[in-house]
């Protein structure tokens, strides 16, 4: 019995045939290291699975490994090798899950029966060549305890530090870098505070609650300061009284107003031309130059005057 093998099948208890370690070769006759695990079907030909949410990295036919695949799994921070299947049913680049059938056991490559090898290595070695690997025990390997989806968000708020967290896998710890409590919701949290620790940056979103910062993980929202203009105050009553008073000059008297008024309004109007009568001036240089004529009109009018007066007398002693 083995309970991380049973993952690798589904109503199937595997039994292991050979360890992780080093053994004689059953083909070669060496002493060599069998760097996986083998896992006996009772010769039958039956599914094997993912272990989580992972990548095909590749897949492909080779002469002691027989059909092989190459399953990258970030989560569990390792990869892992499926030899000597039957057939493939995954291709290079898909994604896969727990409930994806990766291939069917067989006994292809250099096998003494169906079975299936299964080698388990750091992700960070997924890309290397066989001899390249570092591999390791998967029977000792510890799966992480299933982590629930923690956190609630908030809406957006311009007057707070925020942070939104825009991937499903992002990992809630008590302290910056310390204990796992879970993986955060996607959303926006309210910062209330924030370190720098293990190369990242990280904000706390709530009680014992702390995530980290990188672009590919969440965006950050700065709060908007807002920026107050103060309205000039009006001088009250007392204000006036207290303010200084200007100095009156007593020696200089102020002048009118109205003369200063009137001083700034004067403009000389201009003269109009008055065109003078000639004949006017004619009869005056006459009255001017003959004098006598003057006189004996005077003399004229007299003697009618003196004529009138008679004939009023004559009339009015009849």
């Amino acid at each position: 019995m083995s309970k991380n093998g049973q993952r690798l099948f589904r109503n199937f208890d595997p039994y292991i045939t050979s360890p992780f370690g080093y053994r004689i070769n059953p083909i070669s006759k060496e002493r060599s290291l069998h760097a996986g695990v083998d896992y006996g079907t009772n010769g039958k030909n039956i599914p094997c699975y993912g272990l989580a949410d992972g990548e095909v990295s590749r897949t492909g036919f080779q002469k002691a490994l027989g059909n092989y695949v190459y399953v990258n799994y970030p989560s569990l921070g390792h990869g892992a090798l499926y030899q000597h299947l039957d057939s493939i049913k995954v291709k290079k680049g898909e994604k896969v899950t727990k409930d994806t059938v990766i291939g069917i056991t067989g006994a292809t490559g250099e096998v003494t029966g169906i079975h299936l090898h299964f080698a388990w290595f750091p992700s960070s070695d997924i890309n290397k060549d066989w001899y390249s690997i570092k591999f390791e025990d998967y029977e000792k390997y510890v799966f992480p305890t299933i982590l629930g989806i923690i956190g609630t968000p908030v809406s957006r708020d311009s007057k707070k530090d925020q942070i939104e967290v825009i991937i499903s896998n992002l990992r809630v710890r008590s302290t910056p870098n310390g204990k796992i409590l879970g993986y955060i919701k996607k959303g926006i949290y309210n910062i209330l505070d924030s370190k720098f620790e293990a190369g990242y940056t990280w904000y706390k979103i709530g009680n014992d609650m702390w995530i980290a910062y990188t672009k590919e993980y969440g965006k950050l929202y700065l709060k908007v300061e807002e920026v107050k203009i103060e309205e000039p105050k009006e001088d009250s009553e007392k204000d006036k009284e207290d303010a200084p008073q200007e100095e009156i000059k007593k020696d200089e008297p102020e002048a009118p107003k109205e003369e200063e008024e009137k001083k700034e309004v004067e403009v000389e109007t201009p003269k109009e031309d008055i065109e003078e009568d000639p004949d006017l001036s004619e009869k005056e240089e006459n009255i001017e130059e003959n004098p006598e004529n003057s006189n004996g009109f005077i003399e004229f009018f007299k003697k009618i005057f003196e004529f009138f007066k008679k004939i009023v007398n004559y009339l009015t002693n009849m």
